[in-house]
């Protein structure tokens, strides 16, 4: 089955690489480039889930980075709350 984004019992969020429109930090000219591979995230690396400037779904990191797509935020939270709840089983046995 076809997926946008999806979550593992690791914690990690994986988003398909048409869905992403940018991976960049703020105020910098560098970015980064997805070539034709998910993009694989740790949910624990997740600072805040929310819109950027251009209002577009983002997640910002902890690292700076934004990683923009092109799906809609309900998606977005509910993979990050999954992942983030798989991590939090882990840690709380």
């Amino acid at each position: 089955m076809p997926y946008t984004i999806k979550t593992t019992k690791d914690g990690l969020i994986y988003i398909k690489s048409s869905s992403i429109i940018s991976i960049r930090k703020p105020n910098t000219i560098d970015s980064a480039k997805v070539a034709g591979h998910p993009l694989i995230i740790n949910a624990d690396q997740i600072t805040f889930l929310s819109f950027n400037m251009e209002s577009k779904v983002t997640y910002f990191m902890m690292n700076g980075f934004q990683i923009s797509m092109n799906i809609l935020f309900d998606e977005a939270e509910e993979a990050l709350r999954i992942a983030k709840s798989y991590v939090e089983q882990v840690i709380k046995p």
